[in-house]
């Protein structure tokens, strides 16, 4: 892939361009700027360097990372844990899907849809087996194995990251040069409580006579999916162990059973009584059935989560029903996720009753001469069923939501649960996909982690070691900021020590067999202030275009867009924040250190420039010549509809301390605003807007007037 184009934008079409970019990079830095508080075996951490004038590109190929894995993690949350059911390049799993639900490996959702859920636990003999009846899970690995989820967003990305890209079209327009370096691999580690995605594909970029390589494009993704995949393994486990479906399935064909044509035929009752029984339909009997399981499998909570509730009831044999229902899980680690479980009565169950056909009726025996008769009423029920369990993380992707499905099989057979043996689904451990974790044969090394800010020590920090491209997690610090383990004995490795709201570290660390050593690491902590940008104006006046240092807060026309890329400190991972600013309550988040500011102020309104004749004179005679300059119309278009003009901005390097941070709760950005709006139409020449491309020069000139104050 080479991208060269020397096509030259117009002004206005730049700076949209350049907004959009940024907007859209809002979205990826907002969900990177914090590493996870547990990063998992598998992945490297590796500081790079870029130019500030190829961070855009880096950033756009970021937040395809982001966008592509978000995209295929929404997928495998919709599908049980699969990307595919049928490309074989993403899935290595073989199903086999029917469209009788109790006689396949997944659920297609609806007759003909594309929505299959494969089943966590379920009866992979057919329906009518006697002996040796043989159950199963299509529960896939979380990590670690070849089909795990893990392994399959991977695939995704590596399949999907490329179209997400575009070839760098934005860029190419800009006349930037983009060609591969290399090849494109993704790998994916799903943390304790967040999704790290690191895309490794080199890039070499040049503008000018300035170049670069990028290679790799971190994202992290706010969804806890091992939360997630541990809470739905054990309500699979208890559904194996305990049979809880099938219970509460023979609780309602008891309870709504009775010697009553408009009740389910008992499975034991009996009557001394002569003359005719009490007969059913079989039809009618599965689709009763049916509508019981549709109104009472959503009756099903799990104790101890976001949306558990438990309610009393004066019957005995409704809070019997009722009490049957809640799943005993009994772990507060659950307490913000969901779980509802689900029967669609569209979708088909194994049925059978013990009945002559369509009739079912009791056996009968009556005698004239002892003047008694007997009607025995004898019911043997089989029935299978699936259950969509529905676990949802309502404040996964800043509070977007996350649901992951998958069904499990209810099965009666002759009035009692279909016996199995119990074997529960194992979940490999955080460190169990790395090798280098296995041999920690240094000496005891003791890990001390400070805040840089005010040397308070930070708990909770987690270790990992890296060695080339295999990574292994050691531990987190204890309340006293310390870590003391073993290490793998390597050489060239590196100790990347993280914690969420503070800068990552990476120091070179080399451990040596059997002898104890330490490491003291002082990491960077990140402040969530809140964000005010004002604005300096350049005001049109009779002696041109003069820049007034009184600060102004924006219209309500007007908008910023705020970058802020920190100069990475020695051996800390890079740190970026973004935030679009609209005049109401905004926060960014911010460290210590040094920044690029680079800021774009939007002004929604029409700016027009009025046609006008301008006049010379030529020749020996000094004849008058005169010529029109057209009406130019800046009526630029948002996706929104909005009128867009580029009214300013800022580039400004600057610098913020730690003892500002802990002492006030705002920082005031100022940019240069080009004032347009306040000149009069018929005043506005086309010169004017060469004031636009002075952005940069303003805030090198002014750069003084321009640094960022707290307040």
């Amino acid at each position: 892939m080479k991208i060269n184009s020397n096509k030259k934008s117009q002004t206005t079409i730049f700076m949209i361009v350049g907004l959009m970019i940024i907007i859209g990079g809002v979205i990826f830095f907002y969900s990177t700027q914090n590493l996870p508080g547990q990063l998992e075996p598998e992945i490297k951490i590796v500081q790079e360097q870029v130019p500030a004038e190829f961070s855009p590109i880096r950033d756009y190929a970021a937040a395809c990372a982001y966008s592509t894995a978000a995209e295929g993690l929404k997928i495998i949350g919709k599908q049980g844990g699969y990307i595919s059911f049928s490309d074989s390049a993403l899935n290595k799993e073989a199903f086999s899907i029917t469209q009788n639900p109790t006689e396949s490996d997944a659920v297609i959702f609806t007759k003909d849809s594309e929505l299959k859920i494969p089943y966590w636990w379920h009866l992979k003999s057919a329906n009518n087996c006697r002996e040796d009846c043989k159950f199963a899970s299509k529960r896939p690995e979380l990590r670690s194995a070849e089909n795990s989820i893990e392994k399959q967003l991977e695939r995704y990305i590596d399949l999907n990251f490329k179209g997400c890209l575009n070839n760098f079209e934005p860029f190419a327009e800009q006349g930037f040069s983009i060609t591969e370096a290399g090849k494109l691999k993704s790998d994916v580690t799903i943390g304790s409580s967040d999704v790290i995605v690191l895309v490794d594909y080199p890039l070499n970029v040049g503008m000018q006579d300035a170049n670069a390589k990028i290679t790799q494009y971190p994202a992290r993704l706010p969804v806890n999916l091992d939360k997630v995949y541990d809470l739905a393994t054990k309500i699979s486990n208890l559904e194996i162990k305990h049979r809880y479906i099938e219970k509460h399935a023979l609780n309602l064909l008891a309870a709504f059973s009775g010697v009553d044509s408009e009740r389910l035929p008992p499975m034991s009752d009996m009557q001394f009584k002569f003359g005719s029984s009490t007969n059913w339909r079989k039809s009618e009997v599965k689709n009763k059935i049916t509508g019981l399981l549709a109104s009472y499998i959503p009756l099903f909570q799990v104790d101890g989560t976001y949306n558990y509730e438990r309610n009393n009831f004066n019957s005995e044999l409704k809070q019997r029903l009722y009490d049957s229902t809640i799943i005993p899980v009994a772990n507060s680690t659950f307490k913000d996720l969901q779980a509802q479980f689900t029967y669609l009565d569209f979708w088909p169950v194994h049925f059978d009753l013990n009945c002559k056909g369509e009739n079912c009726a009791p056996s009968s025996a009556n005698s004239f001469f002892s003047f008694f008769g007997i009607q025995e009423y004898r019911f043997a029920y089989d029935l299978s069923f699936p259950v969509l369990v529905e676990i949802q993380d309502p404040f996964a992707f800043n509070s977007q939501g996350y649901s992951f499905n998958l069904f499990l099989e209810g099965n009666i057979r002759n009035n009692k649960p279909m016996p199995a043996d119990f074997a529960p689904l194992e979940r490999a451990s955080l460190s169990e996909s790395s090798l280098l974790c296995d041999v920690k044969t240094s000496g005891n090394v003791t890990v001390a982690v400070v805040n840089s800010a005010n040397k308070n020590a930070v708990d909770d920090a987690n270790v990992l070691y890296t060695v080339i491209d295999e990574s292994c997690f050691i531990g987190s610090t204890n309340k006293e900021g310390t870590l003391k383990e073993k290490f793998p004995v390597a050489v060239g490795g590196v100790v990347n020590v993280v914690k969420d709201g503070y800068i990552g570290k990476i120091m070179e660390f080399d451990p040596e067999l059997k002898k104890e050593s330490s490491l003291k690491v002082d990491v960077t902590p990140l402040y969530r202030k809140k964000l005010i940008v004002r604005k300096k104006n350049v005001v049109k006046t009779q002696n041109g275009w003069q820049f007034i240092s009184t600060a102004a807060e924006l219209g309500q026309r007007e908008s910023a867009s705020v970058a802020l890329t920190r100069v990475n400190a020695g051996n800390e991972i890079g740190f970026s924040s973004a935030a679009v600013y609209e005049g109401g309550q905004t926060e960014i988040e911010i460290a210590p250190g040094n920044y690029f500011a680079d800021i774009s102020l939007m002004l929604n309104e029409r700016i027009v420039i009025p046609e006008r004749q301008k006049c010379f004179r030529k020749g020996i005679f000094n004849e008058k010549e005169c010529f029109t300059i057209p009406k130019i119309d800046f009526g630029e278009k948002s996706a929104q509809g909005q009128e867009i003009f580029p009214s300013g901005g800022l580039k400004l390097n600057f610098a913020v301390n730690a003892q500002d941070l802990e002492k006030y709760d705002t920082i005031v950005l100022y940019a240069v605003s080009i004032d347009f709006s306040n000149v009069p139409e018929q005043d506005r020449a086309i010169e004017d807007i060469e004031q636009i491309s002075k952005i940069e020069e303003y805030s090198s000139t002014y750069q003084v007037a321009l640094q960022p104050t707290f307040q």
